[in-house]
């Protein structure tokens, strides 16, 4: 065979073994990446080429590492990238590494503004808040505190706290969901202010004095600053009495005033028991005051035995049989 020959089955079989070794193995870092994950891959941060068949593909899923937090960056240098191939069986040293400097890696994030939290919180309140939206008052809330949530879809869920009255300032949770998952909890407090009519002493009142309308008058007032057994209807206390001394301009209780008795100590009543079977009567004399519904202590006339019965109406008690 001629020398010309022989060059070219050299070439040819040189040719075929590089095709089986395959093409060294090419690492381009990049100067910046952009990652989604809580991890580092190479594949994030450089274009890996060359090598035996499904290197480069396993090159790319070695972990570098904790990426930042969502819309923070860090910086990884080539040191470190040479030190991960190491800790994976690949010497660095057969592989190009083709770097510009340092790679600047940011994670992507979702931002959620102060604005949508803030009006999440109000329509929660407009919503499961129990007062007529024309009761309500709501003071602007004061949250200015933005997130950044890993990418993906955001939603929020306001939560209220327990056994809320919905007055003053109440604190609420909201959740932030990403894909459906709580990510970040916040807490924001919003001040809801309820406007009502609540009845108010117009004169000072006397322990036992009956309570009349020129007595009373109603004014409108926060709720959040009122007892929570005020009276807010007249027809709650006209015809009732002052179960104790009450002063002048004082927000009506519900504990302030009571009914007039209308069984008083030394009446004579009718004593009443009675099942499905059997029905018993007999008289008896108060001992105490009482009005309907109230249990006062009477004396049987017969035995002269006291018992306790609740007032029927002004000539009848009842007691349990």
């Amino acid at each position: 065979m001629s020398r010309i020959g022989r060059g070219v089955v050299f070439c040819i079989l040189l040719t075929v073994v590089m095709a089986v070794a395959g093409e060294p193995l090419q690492i381009t870092l990049a100067p910046k990446a952009a990652v989604d994950e809580e991890d580092i891959l190479l594949s994030h941060i450089a274009q890996i080429q060359g090598g035996e068949a499904g290197q480069a593909e396993t090159l790319g899923r070695i972990n570098l590492g904790r990426a930042p937090l969502p819309g923070q960056s860090l910086t990884l240098f080539r040191a470190q990238v040479e030190t991960r191939l190491k800790q994976n069986g690949i010497d660095p040293a057969q592989c190009r590494i083709i770097d510009a400097g340092p790679v600047k890696v940011v994670r992507n994030y979702a931002g959620v503004s102060d604005a949508e939290i803030r009006a999440a919180v109000e329509a929660y309140i407009q919503t499961h808040a129990p007062w007529k939206a024309e009761q309500m008052k709501l003071r602007p809330i004061g949250y200015n505190q933005s997130h950044k949530l890993p990418p993906g879809k955001v939603s929020l869920q306001v939560v209220a706290p327990k056994h809320t009255d919905w007055l003053g300032a109440v604190p609420f949770q909201v959740r932030l969901l990403v894909d459906g998952q709580a990510v970040k909890r916040t807490s924001v407090s919003a001040y809801i202010e309820v406007w009502q009519e609540v009845v108010l002493a117009a004169k000072p009142l006397g322990h036992n004095q009956p309570i009349r309308r020129e007595d009373l008058e109603l004014q409108s007032m926060n709720m959040a600053g009122v007892p929570a057994n005020a009276i807010v209807s007249l027809d709650q206390v006209i015809g009732r009495r002052a179960n104790r001394a009450i002063a002048v301009n004082s927000i009506l209780r519900a504990d302030q005033v009571d009914l007039p008795p209308i069984v008083r100590k030394g009446d004579v009543v009718q004593v009443l028991a009675e099942s499905a079977q059997l029905k018993i009567t007999t008289q008896a004399v108060a001992q105490e005051n009482g009005g309907v519904g109230q249990k006062i202590q009477v004396m049987n006339v017969a035995s002269k035995k006291n018992v306790h019965a609740r007032i029927v109406d002004a000539q009848t008690v009842k007691v349990d049989f």
